[in-house]
This record gives C-alpha cells, structure tokens and sequence, in this order.
C-alpha cells in the first residue's frame, strides 16, 4: 500500500515550531522567513485537512492531536539524524551522545570519564550541558541524557542511576570562623540558596526540627556549581547533593554538617535511546556505556556510614 508523507521539511518547521511555542522564533533558529514558516505549517495543515495550532497573541500552541504527534515527529527526527550521523562514521568510532546539567557532567560524568575511554577506544562519548530546567528545551538529539528527576519520551527508556541526597556543605575555614554546633545556629549563618529549589534550606531544617517562622535570609545562586563555588570559598553553607560532592569532601575542601540529616531527592535519572534495532555496532556501544553508567551509579550509592563532618580530620 502506498503511503502518502508529509514533506520533510515541513515537518522539521512543524517540530520547531511547536517546541518554541513561536512561528519567529522557529524561523530565526531554522535560518528561514517567517513567511516561510508559515507556508510550510500550512502545507502541514491542507495535508492533515486539519488547524494543528491555536494562534495567541503571543505565540502560537500546538492542539491536543498536533502535540501527540510532535511527541512522535520528534523521536523520528532524533532516529534519523542518528542514522545519518553513524552511516558517515561507518568504520569510525561510534559515538555516544550525552546531554546533561552542567553540574553533573563537570563534578560526576567527566571525571569518571577518561577509564572508560581506556577501556572502549573505539567509543567516542561526546558531552554537551544545559543549564535549562525542562527538558522540552532540549533540542540536540542525543543518546542519553541525565536528568534529576523521571523523563518520558517515545523510543526511550528511563531508570534511576544515582542517589540523589543533599545536605548542608560548607569549607573548613568558614567553619572555624563560624562555628555550628547544633541545627539552630544554621539561623544565623549565610545560607546559600539555589534558586531553582528555593524550599531545600527550609526542608531540611524543619527535618532536622528546628521552627522556620520566617523567610530564611542569604545569597541565591541560579545553578549548583556556582552556589557550590560560593560554599567552596567561605561565603557561606550551601545546600548540595553528595554525589557530586564527593571529591570535595574526601580532600577536606568542603566538610558535611549534621550528617544524620539529609534530605532524599527522586535520584538523578538516565533517559536513554533503546539500544535493540539499527545498526548492531552501534547499539552495542549505547548498551556498553549504559551499564558503565549503572555500575558507576551503584559504586557512588550514598553510605551514610561515609562521613567526613564537621569534626572529621578526614
């Protein structure tokens, strides 16, 4: 039977456009008019004899049947630029693409990197960062990506690699210059905020059974690398997840405070591509890194009995 496609490119501005939420901004991100983006959505419309957007005063928004097919134009997009990038690579390394925060990949991901390029040369794993919060904003096609918190998306498959425990971290010299002997005294410290989880301070103190009538005061950072920066160099006690901390603390640079409070998050997630059709070289490098991924989960699990606290000389 002989099926009747859309065009191509009409489904490459359909894509964008839902995405962006903007005929201009799809226009100005595919290089083409806006005149032009428009022509292709409504070549897309006579095709489907249906409107597949609400035009708002600012923007545009996909319908309910529009959105249930981006969800799968997008994963056939991904599909064929990863086919296409592995047919020019024929004979050459197989590439594995990751996307991650920018704090995982600099204080997790890469460090732990280069043992297993020793141990699989002929698999290239190549890192891009987002400092977006929602994965919608995600546009690279990719293999894997590493998010703090489940993702769901057609042809790809999501499991919870690492713990995801945050406590209160702070540098050894702001210690001894302010001592904090008991939760409460946190009160009168500098806390450091991070924006994107403004409530972790109050979570944890309340946890840790000390009454928050009012607004906690400090510096608020957008990204946890930068509120870790801070913490690092004595500007106050920063709310931060262990498992990117690790070396941190084991070299005495950051120290734990009250270790029998901690606060557990979801846990960092892997959405990664089914690795079980296409071309076998390459689904054998995807499955490869995925297990090194769990087992490097597993090995960084949280052990409440590893400590190095504030009264630790370790």
């Amino acid at each position: 039977m002989s099926i009747s496609l859309p065009p191509l490119k009409a489904l490459k501005v359909f894509e964008a456009a839902v995405r962006t939420r903007s005929l201009t901004i799809a226009a100005h991100e595919l290089h083409i008019t806006h005149s032009a983006v428009s022509q292709q959505i409504k070549l897309l419309e006579e095709h489907f004899g249906q409107p597949l957007f609400i035009r708002l005063p600012r923007g545009v928004e996909a319908t309910e049947a529009a959105q249930v097919f981006y969800t799968e134009v997008r994963a056939a997009l991904d599909r064929i630029a990863m086919a296409a990038e592995q047919l020019t690579l024929t004979g050459k390394n197989r590439i594995v693409r990751v996307i991650t925060a920018p704090s995982v990949a600099m204080r997790w991901l890469i460090p732990r990197l280069s043992q297993f390029q020793i141990d699989n040369p002929r698999i290239e794993v190549r890192v891009t960062t987002t400092v977006s919060e929602h994965f919608e904003d995600v546009k690279d096609p990719f293999d894997v990506v590493l998010w703090r918190s489940p993702l769901e998306r057609s042809g790809f498959e999501c499991v919870r690699f690492l713990d995801d425990v945050s406590a209160p971290l702070a540098s050894p010299h702001y210690l001894e210059l302010h001592p904090i002997n008991k939760p409460a005294d946190l009160l009168q410290a500098s806390l450091i905020h991070l924006s994107v989880r403004a409530d972790a301070w109050q979570q944890w103190l309340i946890k840790a059974g000390v009454p928050v009538k009012k607004k906690l005061q400090g510096t608020s950072y957008e990204h946890f690398f930068l509120s870790l920066q801070a913490a690092s160099t004595d500007l106050g006690i920063a709310m931060g997840s262990l498992a990117l901390v690790d070396d941190d603390l084991s070299h005495g640079r950051l120290r734990q405070l009250f270790p029998e409070v901690v606060l557990h998050g979801q846990g960092f997630h892997m959405l990664h591509r089914i690795a079980d059709g296409g071309n076998a070289n390459t689904g054998n490098a995807l499955k490869t890194f995925i297990s090194w991924l769990m087992q490097m989960g597993q090995a960084s699990a949280y052990d409440p009995r590893k400590i190095y606290s504030a009264d630790s000389s370790t």
